[in-house]
């Protein structure tokens, strides 16, 4: 009957290189429908994602299986609810599993969901708490894995379950699956339960106070605006955008309190030379000197340092050396001048590599700017869910973790060549629209569209996947992480490409600066007068304000 998912345990359980251990970050489950029944429509959850698969041999195997995805950490239980109505009487296969991702050796990381009190309404889960326990696997649940481990693997987390006494565990070469029953057009609503398993020698991160120097100067910081496509792009680019004092004197104007200025640096510092490019600061500094005039805080950026988050460990010493060169040059500068270390860390530039590479870069400031702010970033492009992966050095109480925000991206990157999305246009926000999207021909095949097409067409409030909710969950989360270890945050960019309409950017800008606030997290819009801008350089007049400021 479960052909489908059969055949995708049997990958899953094949032996393999040793697993890379890895702390996840989300919790991952399949509901799978049996061969020969129509798919699963129409599916909502509360938080996390849902896409259908597309990497089986074909579309019918691939509409027939759904992955559901949602975040977690090891902290405390997250829950997510899944709702679906189905279309036939018969049974549906649950599969709680964990991410996938490539350790780069050819196997997968081993990143271990935790799970406990699985409840439902429209169907039954045996053992949703995983009271009763076998020696192979939970009872009423099963596994193609004879790895699977004893009770008390992981005595860190198994002091605190959710209800009872036990837990369950699994990973993605390890699922545990139940067949559930459903009727035709009975609602079922899933309650899912899952928090993240510690890694064996795990330490937790160092729990500061909520009153450091860090806290104090983000307090300072409320609004403020990317220079973005500036001194970013590479030198002779056709892209890059000139900032004078002029637009200082217009962002002070307007209201806000800070500026966050992004240089690609690498183009202007050369290895074993201690000097910045002299036509660089030419241009930069009369601009930074007149945020400073003008009451401005700054946030200096390294941006674009592609070659470094391709490859870390060939470029990690031109890092450190160009942030001693930077740090030296700046050292006599007042205090509101704060140092961002790295815009969006990605691809190699991981969380875990990043890690090491921001302890080692700040010792090196430390030596000419003991008491100088700093920024650093999470992995992912600077992603909420890779906070839990974060560890700022315990010794250091001058540090704010900046994140970026761009939810719902179908909305805010709709017609950004460089993301892939020229051909995604229409998307007004929130939704749903007042006439149906329809799917652009050339986005057909792309996985998940028709999925989004139909929810963001029929779904209302939260539900819509073009609405606040996806972004006021990321911080959310963010505002917990802070709370829970006493490290500030920051939102380093927001906001929505030109390609949208004007009324929804500004709904959408409204939105997001509103939900950051009311979180006490401050913000910089990104930017001012490019593809995003909130300031138009040819009539000089605000595109955004009503969002902003009034």
């Amino acid at each position: 009957m479960f052909k489908l998912l059969s055949i995708v345990l049997a990958i899953a359980a094949t032996p393999c290189a040793a697993e890379t251990l890895v702390q996840a970050t989300e919790a991952r489950l399949f509901l799978t429908v049996p061969d020969g029944q129509p798919p699963l429509t129409g599916l909502t959850t509360t938080t996390g994602g849902i896409r259908r698969a597309n990497w089986l041999k074909t579309e019918a195997e691939n509409s027939r299986l759904i992955d559901i995805s949602f975040p977690i950490n090891w902290r405390r239980w997250q829950s997510s609810t899944v709702r679906f109505t189905p279309a036939f009487t018969g049974h549906i296969r649950l599969s709680l599993l964990g991410p996938w991702k490539p350790d780069g050796s050819g196997s997968l990381c081993r990143q271990e969901v935790l799970w406990d009190e699985l409840t439902a309404t429209g169907t039954t889960i045996r053992n949703g708490s995983f009271e009763s326990q076998s020696a192979d696997a939970p009872d009423h649940w099963q596994t193609q894995s004879h790895s699977y481990p004893a009770p008390g693997a992981w005595p860190l987390d198994q002091r605190e379950p959710l209800a009872g006494s036990h837990v369950a565990a699994s990973w993605h070469n390890r699922m545990l699956h139940q067949d559930l029953p459903v009727t035709a057009g009975t609602p079922v609503t899933l309650t899912i339960h899952a928090r993240a398993a510690t890694l064996p020698g795990f330490t937790a991160p160092k729990r500061l106070g909520n009153h450091t120097p860090a806290h104090r100067a983000c307090v300072t910081l409320k609004r403020g605006v990317n220079l973005g496509n500036g001194w970013e792009s590479p030198p002779g680019s056709q892209w890059g955008i000139l900032f004078t004092p002029g637009d200082i004197d217009h962002i002070a104007d307007e209201g806000f309190d800070h500026i966050r200025v992004p240089v690609a640096w690498h183009h202007y510092l050369q290895p074993g030379k201690n000097t910045i490019d002299p036509e660089l600061l030419a241009g930069l500094e009369p601009v930074l000197r007149r945020a400073l005039d003008r009451n401005l805080t700054i946030l200096l950026d390294w941006h674009h340092y592609d070659a470094f988050t391709a490859d870390p460990a060939s470029h990690t010493g031109d890092f450190i050396h160009g942030w001693q060169t930077i740090a030296r040059h700046f050292a006599d500068w007042p205090p509101r001048l704060f140092f961002e270390l790295l815009n969006e860390p990605h691809d190699k530039a991981t969380t875990a590599v990043m890690n090491t590479v921001h302890a080692q870069t700040i010792a090196a400031i430390r030596q000419s700017n003991p008491k100088r702010i700093l920024l650093i970033s999470p992995g992912h492009w600077g992603s909420v869910r890779e906070l839990e992966s974060l560890r700022p050095p315990d010794n250091d109480d001058r540090i704010i973790v900046t994140i970026h925000c761009y939810n719902p991206f179908e909305f805010t990157h709709q017609g950004a060549d460089w993301t892939g999305n020229r051909h995604l246009t229409g998307i007004t926000y929130p939704g749903p629209p007042d006439s149906p999207w329809q799917v652009p021909a050339e986005l057909t095949k792309r996985p998940g569209i028709h999925e989004f097409a139909t929810n963001y067409n029929t779904l209302s409030g939260d539900q819509n996947p073009i609405s606040p909710a996806t972004a006021q969950r990321l911080l959310d989360a963010a505002r917990q992480w802070s709370d829970d270890f006493g490290r500030p945050i920051h939102l380093g960019e927001f906001g929505a490409f030109q390609a949208a309409d004007l009324p929804s950017r500004l709904r959408y800008t409204r939105d997001i600066r509103t939900l950051a606030e009311a979180r006490r997290i401050p913000w910089t819009l990104w930017e001012w007068k490019a593809g995003f801008g909130y300031w138009n350089p040819q009539s000089n007049t605000p595109v955004l304000r009503p969002a902003i400021f009034d």
